[in-house]
């Protein structure tokens, strides 16, 4: 205004010659106009590849959506098929005894139900429904009229007997001799189609449905929510299915006028179409956050010039005016260009000095690299490397052709720098002509904003295929979002996790006081590890290894918890069977020499610590090779396992029985066992192995010579009582076998009953 001012009030004379410099306000608007082309060009990039890529994963989405519904017929029609293969070869139907069975899944389904040929329901899952008519439905005039051989899905109605919307999914039943003997229906609810909607997938206002060919909506859903179906339908979306059987448009909702991304796609096999939206300001979110940060940097570029020409105008006027302060006047205008934050050149189109830089600020010297002594007065081909040149001579005949803004991307080696990424605007400035007499370049670098760019589509790629399970939290660890992967390890979705607390949450941790120590020393220390274990969602345990950080601000306050959980079950299951196949006998199950001296000595310490006694029965196998040498080894291990049986059979559960050798077990009696206690169960075992058994289909005699020995009076220690109890072991033998001796006669027994000393 205040140029405007000084140019009313001026002399004629010096207003004709100021029309000149009218050129200067006139290069600032197009340079601001250049500056919000560009920055418009790239929104517009931006905004359509946003809603590129959302397409694609919604018509991804809908491919898989649209398998879930077909599988989710083909169910629902094998119970049907079951049904009616039942009543057709029996002639009859006990439903309940199909669905005590199993057969039918009432958690699938809202009713099953079985009509006569006059329509009457005489058979329902529902145990306590009366018997109602459905002579007027549609679907039973349909199959009454002819045996199609199809499943029929009918548009959703009101049940009679729950008062709920259902579709009903019904077959016809004949006769052995082919005539009409009723139905069998299925009712489910719209949400046995739509309960595949993920939030994660389709956002907050998503939209799920299957459409028939008919043009009636069987079921919709909206975000969380069940959503009721339209009756005047889609008629057009119909028609279009049937000339392209898959496809996404751009479409707003007449339901409730949101506009969204749809992808569609024909059901194989069945008349129906699925469809998958996502709302359109969901999938810019990310987009309108990123464009008003571009907008601001464009107004704020955009005062920036506009101040610039502002001062340059009333400096050329004021220039014009008195020329006296032409000099301060051109350091002032060269410090203002050289303070930019953009780098601005200009070179000559001029026939005198065409191609060469006539303006080259300080900003261009950081963005490539050249000082403005090494560019000022020579062409691009001496200045920039050789690709980028001869890229600058291209532009200039493309600008030179047709005049007019130009926005270009290059990557370019700067000395000491490296390869950087270079946005450049290029724009012609008109002489009084008409003719191009300059170009004026404006070049940022945005390598690291690129690289920004880049690491935030890594980062979001790696949380989403990663195959550990991830949970961010925020600083007072309330979850902030999982991905996939932690969804399909513990079965609990984002929407059943997020917005809770992990303290509170269904995936919270089992032990409370080792969780707390964890967070102690991850605040102390930023990283934990650590073996945990939960539960999913079904109930079954989990063993993870997690690994916890914490991400600190500049003040050093923590304000996100990061936890990557792995699957170590499969690693802890094949530990346990390693320890069970270290200290168990694979042939018997009893436990093996290693656990059985491990017993032995906590048996004897407790003996020790409590002042009783324990005993030690060595058994040896009786005939084991003539049964081996006879019928084979298969046989002989049988009729092993079989004396292992038995000898359990023979102690307490207190007591320890343990295989020590080929055919050698032994018996650990505990909670102060004496010498009568040992006979009483050396007696037992003689007379369960006394008589022949089957084993492998032959008939086979088995026996035990059993040696005892007594804890302290035969040893203190579990080498000493094993070598007596041996010795005692092979005097039974001697003695005729089947037969058990004690390796000192106790003091409390007397000779007989096939006890016997065998030293001491």
């Amino acid at each position: 205004m205040r140029f405007l001012k000084h140019v009313e009030h001026a002399p004629a004379f010096l207003t004709l010659r100021m029309r000149p410099l009218l050129a200067i306000p006139a290069f600032g608007v197009m340079l601001v106009a250049a500056v919000w082309t560009a920055t418009l060009l790239q929104l517009a990039t931006s905004e359509r590849a946003a809603v590129t890529a959302a397409l694609r994963d919604t018509e991804n989405f809908v491919a898989t959506y649209e398998q879930y519904a077909r599988r989710a017929i083909k169910n629902a029609d094998r119970t049907a098929l079951l049904v009616k293969r039942e009543f057709e070869r029996d002639g009859a139907m006990n439903l309940p005894e199909l669905v005590a069975a199993g057969l039918v899944d009432r958690g699938d389904f809202a009713a099953v139900r079985i009509t006569d040929a006059l329509g009457i329901v005489v058979a329902s899952s529902l145990p306590s429904e009366r018997p109602f008519s459905v002579a007027d439905r549609d679907y039973f005039h349909l199959h009454a009229a002819q045996d199609t051989g199809r499943l029929d899905i009918s548009k959703p109605v009101v049940g009679r007997a729950t008062g709920r919307t259902v579709i009903l999914l019904t077959r016809r039943m004949n006769h052995r001799d082919g005539t009409f003997a009723g139905t069998v229906s299925l009712a489910v609810t719209p949400d046995y189609f739509t309960d595949f909607y993920q939030e994660a997938k389709l956002g907050n206002r998503g939209a799920l449905s299957i459409l028939g060919l008919d043009g009636v909506f069987r079921a919709r859903r909206v975000g969380h929510e069940s959503a009721s179906t339209p009756e005047a339908g889609n008629k057009q979306l119909v028609a279009q299915a049937q000339l392209a059987a898959e496809g996404s448009y751009e479409g707003v909702s007449p339901i409730d006028g949101t506009l969204r991304l749809i992808a569609y796609r024909k059901v194989a096999d069945y008349p129906f179409i699925v469809m998958a939206a996502q709302a359109k300001d969901e999938v810019l979110a990310e987009f309108h956050r990123s464009r008003d940060r571009y907008l601001l940097i464009a107004t704020a570029t955009s005062a920036v010039i506009l101040a610039f020409f502002a001062v340059v105008t009333v400096l050329a006027v004021r220039l014009q005016r008195n020329r006296a302060d032409l000099k301060t006047q051109r350091g002032f205008l060269q410090t203002l260009v050289h303070n930019l934050p953009i780098g601005v050149a200009v070179r000559s189109m001029k026939a005198a000095d065409h191609g060469r830089y006539l303006l080259w600020n300080e900003s261009n010297e950081v963005v490539f690299g050249v000082k403005a002594e090494r560019a000022l007065g020579k062409a691009a081909a001496e200045v920039m490397p050789g690709e980028l040149a001869a890229r600058i001579e291209e532009w200039d005949r493309e600008l030179l052709a047709s005049p007019m803004v130009q926005e270009v991307m290059k990557a370019v080696d700067v000395a000491g720098r490296g390869r950087r990424i270079i946005r450049g605007i290029h724009a012609p400035i008109f002489g009084a002509d008409g003719a191009v007499e300059y170009l004026m370049s404006i070049a940022s670098d945005v390598t690291e904003e690129q690289a920004s760019a880049d690491d935030l589509r890594l980062a979001s790629k790696v949380f989403e295929t990663t195959a550990d399970g991830i949970m961010l939290t925020d600083g007072d660890d309330r979850v902030i979002m999982v991905n996939p992967a932690f969804s399909r390890l513990t079965g609990y979705g984002p929407g059943e996790i997020v917005g809770q607390t992990l303290a509170e949450s269904p995936f919270r941790p089992i032990d409370p006081a080792a969780s707390e120590a964890r967070m102690v020393r991850l605040h102390s220390e930023g990283f934990v590890t650590d073996e945990v274990q939960r539960f999913r969602k079904d109930g079954t345990p989990l063993f993870l290894w997690v690994t916890g950080t914490c991400v600190r601000d500049a003040a050093g306050a923590i304000v996100n918890y990061v936890r990557v959980f792995s699957d170590i079950s499969p690693l802890k299951e094949a530990q346990r069977k390693l320890e069970q196949l270290a200290s168990f006998d694979t042939l018997t199950g009893l436990p093996n020499r290693r656990l059985l001296d491990d017993r032995l000595d906590q048996a004897l310490r407790r003996a020790l610590r409590l002042g009783g006694g324990a005993a030690l029965l060595f058994i040896d196998v009786d005939g084991l090779k003539e049964v081996n040498d006879t019928y084979g080894h298969d046989v002989g291990d049988l009729l092993l396992q079989d004396i292992a049986a038995r000898l359990r059979e023979c102690v307490r559960a207190s007591d320890s029985v343990g295989r020590y050798g080929g055919d050698e077990f032994v018996i650990v009696l505990e909670d102060g066992a004496r010498a009568a206690d040992a006979l009483c169960v050396c007696q037992r075992i003689v007379a369960a192995l006394a008589d022949p058994v089957d084993v492998g289909g032959h008939r086979v005699r088995r026996g035990a010579s059993i040696g005892i020995a007594l804890y302290p009076q035969d040893g203190t220690d579990g080498a000493t009582l094993l070598k007596n109890a041996d010795v005692a072991m092979y005097e039974a033998k001697k003695g005729g076998r089947n037969r058990f001796v004690f390796f000192a006669r106790p003091v409390d027994e007397t000779p007989g009953g096939g006890v016997m000393a065998a030293g001491g």
